[in-house]
């Protein structure tokens, strides 16, 4: 459990990053590394949230929505990570 009052903290909110690579929508941008440089596989929603009196992280969430386009019917599949790391509270739902 988190003991921590929710009036300590505050949200923020990038709803898309790469907006210029949304808005133009491409496809054809080959990953590198795994990671996708450009095109709509670069476009991230980011939440935090933070204490407001020191500034420090407690949680965030990325949400990939162009993650993967289906082969046979052509929409897109999203994919989101997540982590909370609070006093000794350690979590995520990546791999170390």
């Amino acid at each position: 459990t988190i003991d921590v009052s929710p009036g300590d903290l505050a949200v923020w909110i990038d709803p898309i990053d790469s907006t210029n690579e949304y808005v133009g929508g491409r496809e054809d941008v080959t990953p590198i590394h795994g990671v996708v440089p450009g095109g709509l596989g670069s476009a991230l929603v980011l939440i935090g949230v933070y204490e407001r009196t020191s500034g420090c992280p407690v949680m965030g969430v990325i949400n990939e929505p162009f993650y993967q386009r289906d082969p046979q019917t052509h929409r897109w599949r999203g994919r989101y990570h997540w982590g909370v790391a609070y006093g000794d509270t350690r979590l995520s739902s990546l791999s170390p």
